[in-house]
């Protein structure tokens, strides 16, 4: 059988995708917004007589682009060995792709035009001459459509018996030609093409003997992106009139008023957030009645549980059952419910297409912070996880504007915070579990997250002026069509790659990290437990912020998951020596009181939630994204300062 190696590149938002898992068979989750694949995905199958490995890039707008993902595309295209590049578009806007499209053909002659969404074309009365652009590119082109499954067979065998009969090339401004003139010669026939990249990129810079570059760096300033670019788009524009036609467009009912309400500068904000408070509301609301059927399904298997392992002796099972297990349990019980509604609902406006619109909204406050449009993209992925939103931010164009993003994330509160926050609202601010009570805790709830909102802006405009010296911003996004997703493929992808992956992290650490509690409970000094040593020398700068030993104490100790602060503040106020379980919030808030806790107390602990250091796999993945110790430090002081500067202005103030 023989071995082959495509690739999958076009602009983002084409439904490469969807094409990498009509071709694999794989589930690669699929999503209408820019940003939803950062990373190269990668799989095999077999076709006929032919074993393919097929890479999924990330979307890109050109091989000259800035942001990390157009990096990674980019580079894999022209530095890579590969047997076909299969350039994916939009049948619906097919002028944006054929830039990329030249560029690969530029690069890599063995090429397969994909034109997907076609069916999206049709309704809008788009009609493309395939036969006429394969002429004039001398390749392959396939009309597909993933959501009516059409042209995959065409595309399967043009892939399996792939002919290149002639190179297709292009007459570039004439500057830029004798720039290729000169320096093809210069650099190996097997990187022929890549002289263009010369101009971005120093590998190939490198190659060239002293003379050579310093005639380089004299083309450098001539010619620049912007030129290669230019020349690229005025090409694409003359075929685009030979195969494009397009007559009357009707746009959806659904579509306009969607438009209206997100463009019009009166009503976007307040429909962003009529959207954000519906959604809180929906998970605050359903989610108390599975989490309390959790707890008790939990809290009954706890004895047979104990009655099975009774065979181990106490110093091992004590701490696996009233440590680990309970800690485990108050976990999954608090987290899952919330999550099973949060993350499809959420998902289901990311597939829809309403993210993209948000950044664009909010690309004019961001400016005026140094960032771009693109930060709210990476701050609604910290709203699941803070740890994706860091991951999230290689859709930015600048390596600084990606610093600075990756720098105030933390200032969105992650689903791992959220229940801690439902918690003391329910029963401090609200007191009623009733309807009504549901929408004063969504809207507390949502007024936390604007305070988050308007922090980043704070710390972004600060960290641009004082360490990122005001580099101006570039933003690049398109907006994408309104698209109605597959509402039981969202829910399955957003309750796998979010909801459980986010609870498998939590249970991961939860379980050993109350078990660690446990032996610290139970490990004494003088008839005095560690863990009360440490509340102890905490106390006094606790309580000088409005807090105590025992919030602080807590949250040191969820520096492994968010999830577990509540249980190991119940832990340290029972001075027990094992975690106890509350029936009630009632319960549970008596507890509290009976250790000093105020309102005061509640609002700080609901400040210093919002504002302290990231759990330690969003800081392992600051490590990684930025390659700093000294940036994840600073992502762990920055947010951690500022809570306990406003806890103690709380305290001054109140």
């Amino acid at each position: 059988m023989k071995k082959k190696k495509a690739c999958l590149i076009g602009n983002p938002n084409v439904g490469k995708s969807s094409i990498f898992n009509m071709l694999t068979g794989s589930l690669q989750h699929t999503g209408n917004w820019t940003g939803k694949t950062v990373a190269n995905e990668t799989e095999t199958f077999n076709f006929q007589d032919t074993n393919w490995t097929l890479v999924d890039l990330p979307g890109t707008y050109s091989l000259m682009g800035e942001s990390e993902e157009e990096k990674i595309a980019s580079n894999y295209v022209i530095q890579e060995n590969y047997d076909l590049a299969i350039i994916v578009c939009d049948a619906t806007n097919l002028e944006r792709s054929m830039e990329i499209i030249l560029e690969v053909l530029d690069v890599k002659q063995e090429v397969i035009v994909c034109i997907n969404l076609i069916d999206e074309a049709k309704k809008r009365n788009i009609y493309i001459d395939a036969e006429r652009l394969s002429k004039e590119l001398s390749v392959p082109v396939i009309l597909t459509s993933a959501k009516e499954k059409k042209g995959f067979e065409e595309l399967l065998n043009t892939m399996n018996h792939y002919e290149k009969k002639e190179n297709f090339t292009i007459e570039h401004f004439p500057r830029i030609e004798r720039f290729c003139s000169y320096f093809l010669p210069k650099i190996s026939a097997k990187e022929k093409g890549k002289a263009l990249k010369l101009l971005t990129d120093s590998v190939y810079e490198k190659k060239l003997n002293e003379k050579d570059q310093k005639i380089l760096t004299f083309y450098k300033k001539i010619i620049n992106k912007e030129t290669i670019r230019e020349s690229y788009h005025e090409n694409a524009q003359i075929l685009i009139e030979k195969v494009i036609e397009r007559k009357e467009e009707k746009e959806k009912k659904e579509d306009k008023i969607w438009n209206f309400l997100l463009s019009n500068p009166w009503t976007s904000f307040p429909m962003m957030l009529l959207l954000l408070f519906g959604i809180l509301w929906l998970t605050i609301y359903f989610s108390n009645i599975p989490s309390d059927f959790l707890f008790s399904v939990f809290q009954n298997l706890e004895k047979p549980i104990y009655t099975f392992f009774s065979f181990l002796p106490d110093y091992i099972l004590n701490p696996f059952i009233y440590g680990g297990y309970r800690t485990l349990y108050w976990v999954v019980s608090v987290m899952l419910p919330p999550m099973l509604i949060f993350f499809p609902l959420f998902s289901l406006l990311e597939d829809y297409g309403l993210l993209p619109r948000i950044a664009f909204n909010l690309d004019k406050p961001f400016e005026k912070c140094g960032s771009c449009g693109k930060q709210s993209l990476t701050m609604c992925m910290g709203l699941g996880c803070n740890a994706v939103g860091v991951t999230g931010t290689r859709i930015m164009e600048s390596k600084k504007m990606r610093l600075l993003s990756i720098l105030t994330n933390v200032f969105m509160p992650c689903n791992g915070r959220f229940p801690a926050m439902i918690c003391i609202i329910g029963m401090f601010f609200v007191q009623d579990s009733s309807l009504i009570g549901s929408i004063y805790s969504a809207l507390i709830l949502s007024l936390i997250i604007l305070i988050g909102i308007f922090l980043t802006f704070i710390m972004t405009k600060t960290l641009n002026y004082f360490i990122l010296k005001k580099e101006k911003p570039i933003f690049i996004l398109e907006l994408p069509s309104f698209r109605k997703p597959k509402i039981l493929r969202t829910i399955y992808f957003s309750l796998k790659e979010k909801a459980f992956h986010v609870l498998k992290r939590a249970m991961i650490v939860s379980f050993p990290a109350g078990i660690i509690i446990y032996v610290l409970a139970n490990v004494t000094i003088s008839n005095v437990s560690i863990l009360q040593y440490l509340r102890d020398f905490l106390e006094g700068f606790g309580t000088l912020i409005g807090l105590d030993g025992a919030i602080l104490l807590a949250f040191l100790l969820g520096i492994p998951a968010n999830e577990i602060v509540i249980p190991m503040l119940l832990l340290l106020y029972t001075n027990g020596s094992m975690l106890v379980v509350y029936e009630s919030l009632e319960s549970l808030k008596l507890l509290l009181i009976n250790n000093n806790w105020t309102i005061l107390t509640a609002i700080n602990f609901l400040i210093f939630s919002l504002c302290h250091f990231p759990c330690a796999t969003t800081l392992l993945t600051i490590k990684k994204e930025t390659n700093s110790w000294f940036y994840t430090f600073i992502a762990f002081l920055l947010p951690t300062c500022l809570g306990i500067l406003l806890c103690f202005l709380t305290i001054c103030i109140f």
